[in-house]
C-alpha cells in the first residue's frame, strides 16, 4: 500500500502608489494607488494498493487499484483609487472616493478518480495489460463522471524456443509485436462554471446594479473522448545494440468541446457544447543505436525519432451545407473546371490548408502590361488594364490602371477578372513530419552531446516582410529585401513597385481587405508564403570528467566541467527570424522575440 499527499499554499500581496510628479509638460497629481491580494490553496491525495505474484513459475500477475482526489481553490481581491491629497499616506482609504474601484473573485474545482491496472504474462512471452479510470470533475454537471478503459497485448517472439534455436536469433535479439486500444478524456476547454452559465453586472440604474446572464447554460456538457488504436513492433539487433520501435496509430476524438456562434437576436455571442469528431492517423519511428562500443576508447551512440501525422474531420453538426461545411470559401478548380468550396471545416477534409492569390510575375514594362494584362480587371484592388472599356471601369468601380511594376496574378478561370475565385492552395499550416535526433561521442573522460529537431511540410506567411514592403501605415522600417523592389532600372525582380500604403493602393502585397490583420493566414500574395522546413540544433554539450586520481586528493568522488550551448542555429530556407510554426496565430509570422541563444559554462562535483 502506498499513500501520497501534497499541499500547496500561496499567499500573494501587492500594493502600488504613484507619487505626484512633473514631466516635461505637465504636473501629474493623480496619485494612483492599488491593492491586490491573491490566495491559492491546492491539495492532492492518492492511495494505491498493489499485488504481485507468480504461479507455477510461469504465470506472472500484477494488480493495482487506487484512488485520487485533487482540489484547487483560488481567491482574489483587488482595489484601485486615485486622487489622494498628498504623498505621505499611500493607502486607498485616503484617495478620492468617487474614483475608487473594487473587485473580488473566488473560484475552484475538484477532481475525484478511481483507477485500476492488471498486468499478466506467461513466461515473459505473452503479455497482457488492462487499465481503467473513472474520473469525476466539478466543472461538469449532468455528465460529471467519465469512464476511460484501455487494453494492450504483446508477444515476445524472441522468447519462443523456435526463435531461440533459429539462425535469425544470432542477429535479431528482440521481436515484439504490440497492439493496444484505449480511451482518454479531456475537459481542458471547459471553464470552472461554464455549465452553470456566466453572469455579469451591468451599469447601475437608479442606484442599483443589475445582474444578467451573459453565457448560455449547458448542463449537458460532457467529457471530450479520444479513442486510440495502435499497432507497434519493437526490434533489437546484435544483443540490442541497435533498437528500432515502429508504431501506427489511429486516434478519433469525439464530442469535441467547441464554441458555437449564435445569431445576435439570441442575446449571446456563442455557447460551448460537444459536437463533431476529428481523426488523426500517423506513423512513428524511433531508433537507439550504439554504433561504436569501446569501454577504454572511442564510443558513439545515436538515437532518432520521427512522426508523420494526417488529420481528417469525420463529423460536424448538421447545418444543411454540403459536408456540413462551416466557414470556408469558394475557388475555381482548374482540374474539374468547377467552383468548389475549400478551407473552413468540412467533413472528409483536412484542417489547416492555406489559399492565396498566385503571383505569376512582375510586369516589367508597358509592353508586358499591354500583352499580358491588357484586358485584365483586378476586382480585389480595383485596377484595370489598358484595353478595358470605360463602361467596364464604371460598372466594376475600377479606379487605377495596371502599370509596370504591378503583379500579374494567375487567372485560373480565364475570364480576365482577378477575384476571389482565383486563389490556389499554397500549403498547410501544420508540419507533416516532426522529429529529431541526438548523438553522443565520447573518448575516455571527454564526451560531446548534440541534440537536433526538425519539422517538414508546413507553410508560414511572412507577415513581417509583408508589413515592411507593403508599408501598411507608410512609415515602417524597410527590410533589406526592399532594395530588390521593381524600379525602371530593376525590372527583373519578384517584388512589385513600392507604393505608400499598399493595402489601400495597388494591393500588390497585402491583397484582399484584411490589410495587416495578423490573425488571417489566407488570401494574401503567394510571394510571401514560405516553406517552414527546418533543422534546429537545440543543444550541444562538451563535458570533461576529471580523473579520479586528481579529485580524490581533495575529497571528491566525482567532478566534471562542461560548456553547453542551446538553440545555436537553424538550417532553413525560411527568410524570417524563426521557421517554427507560431502558436498564437497558426501559420503567421507576425514578428516575435527570437529564441535566445545561450551558452553556459559550469562544473559538477560530488563529495
Amino acid at each position: 500500500m502506498r499513500e501520497n499527499s501534497s499541499l500547496y499554499y500561496s499567499d500573494y500581496t501587492k500594493e502600488t502608489f504613484d507619487k505626484a510628479y512633473r514631466d516635461y509638460w505637465n504636473e501629474n497629481t493623480e496619485r494612483k494607488a492599488s491593492f491586490e491580494y491573491t490566495r491559492t490553496i491546492q491539495q492532492q491525495h492518492s492511495l494505491q494498493l498493489e499485488y504481485t505474484d507468480t504461479f507455477k513459475e510461469k504465470h506472472n500477475l500484477s494488480a493495482m487499484v487506487g484512488g485520487e482526489y485533487f482540489e484547487n481553490q483560488y481567491l482574489q481581491y483587488k482595489g484601485t483609487a486615485d486622487g489622494a491629497p498628498f504623498d505621505q499616506i499611500p493607502t486607498l482609504n485616503v484617495s478620492g472616493r468617487d474614483n475608487m474601484w473594487s473587485y473580488s473573485y473566488r473560484q475552484g474545482y475538484r477532481i475525484a478518480s478511481g483507477f485500476a491496472r492488471v498486468t499478466y504474462d506467461y513466461e515473459r512471452r505473452y503479455l497482457f495489460t488492462a487499465v481503467a479510470r473513472y474520473d469525476g470533475i466539478s466543472k461538469l454537471s449532468d455528465n460529471r463522471w467519465g469512464f476511460f478503459p484501455g487494453v494492450s497485448a504483446g508477444w515476445n517472439v524472441h522468447e519462443e524456443a523456435f526463435f531461440k534455436d533459429s539462425e535469425l536469433a544470432k542477429v535479431v535479439s528482440t521481436v515484439k509485436p504490440r497492439i493496444s486500444y484505449g480511451i482518454n478524456g479531456n475537459v481542458n476547454g471547459i471553464g470552472n462554471y461554464d455549465v452553470y452559465g456566466i453572469y455579469d453586472k451591468q451599469t447601475a440604474y437608479n442606484g442599483t446594479t443589475g445582474i444578467l446572464n451573459t453565457g448560455v447554460i449547458n448542463s449537458k456538457l460532457k467529457w471530450e473522448k479520444s479513442k486510440s488504436f495502435e499497432l507497434g513492433l519493437d526490434l533489437g539487433f546484435l544483443d540490442n545494440r541497435y533498437n528500432l520501435i515502429l508504431d501506427y496509430y489511429n486516434r478519433t476524438t469525439s464530442d469535441l468541446l467547441t464554441n458555437v456562434n449564435l445569431p445576435g437576436y439570441t442575446g449571446f455571442d456563442s455557447f460551448k457544447t460537444n459536437l463533431g469528431s476529428l481523426r488523426n492517423t500517423g506513423f512513428e519511428v524511433e531508433g537507439n543505436l550504439s554504433l561504436i562500443r569501446n569501454p577504454k576508447g572511442f564510443n558513439w551512440d545515436f538515437s532518432f525519432n520521427a512522426s508523420l501525422v494526417h488529420n481528417k474531420i469525420i463529423k460536424l453538426p448538421y447545418n444543411g451545407n454540403e459536408n456540413n461545411r462551416q466557414g470556408g470559401t469558394q475557388v475555381f478548380d482548374p482540374k474539374t473546371q468547377q467552383v468548389i468550396w475549400v478551407g473552413g471545416y468540412q467533413e472528409g477534409h483536412t484542417m489547416g490548408d492555406i489559399y492565396a492569390y498566385k503571383q505569376v510575375k512582375i510586369l516589367s514594362d508597358w509592353n508586358e502590361v499591354n500583352t499580358m494584362a491588357g484586358n485584365y480587371i483586378d476586382m480585389i484592388a480595383g485596377l484595370y488594364g489598358p484595353n478595358v472599356s470605360d463602361a467596364d471601369k464604371k460598372k466594376y468601380g475600377l479606379t487605377k490602371p495596371i502599370e509596370p511594376g504591378d503583379v500579374l496574378w494567375a487567372d485560373l478561370d480565364g475570364n480576365h477578372k482577378i477575384d476571389q475565385l482565383d486563389r490556389v492552395k499554397v500549403g498547410n499550416i501544420y508540419p507533416k513530419w516532426t522529429g529529431g535526433f541526438s548523438t553522443t561521442l565520447s573518448y575516455k573522460n571527454v564526451s560531446l552531446y548534440g541534440r537536433f529537431d526538425f519539422a517538414l511540410g508546413h507553410t508560414i506567411l511572412n507577415m513581417v516582410a509583408m508589413r515592411s514592403l507593403g508599408q501598411s501605415v507608410g512609415f515602417k522600417n524597410i527590410i533589406k529585401e526592399g532594395l530588390k523592389t521593381w524600379t525602371e532600372e530593376n525590372t527583373n525582380t519578384d517584388l512589385p513597385k513600392s507604393y505608400y500604403d499598399d493595402s489601400t493602393n495597388k494591393k500588390n502585397i497585402y491583397r484582399d481587405t484584411k490589410g495587416s490583420d495578423i490573425t488571417s493566414v489566407n488570401d494574401r500574395s503567394s510571394r510571401f508564403y514560405e516553406k517552414g522546413d527546418y533543422l534546429a540544433l537545440r543543444e550541444l554539450t562538451l563535458n570533461w570528467k576529471l580523473p579520479v586520481n586528481w579529485i580524490s586528493k581533495v575529497g571528491m568522488t566525482n567532478a566534471s566541467v562542461y560548456i553547453t550551448g542551446q538553440n545555436l542555429f537553424y538550417i532553413t530556407g525560411y527568410s524570417g527570424s524563426s521557421p517554427e510554426a507560431p502558436l498564437t496565430y497558426p501559420g503567421v509570422d507576425a514578428g516575435r522575440y527570437p529564441t535566445p541563444r545561450t551558452v553556459l559554462v559550469g562544473a559538477s562535483v560530488s563529495f
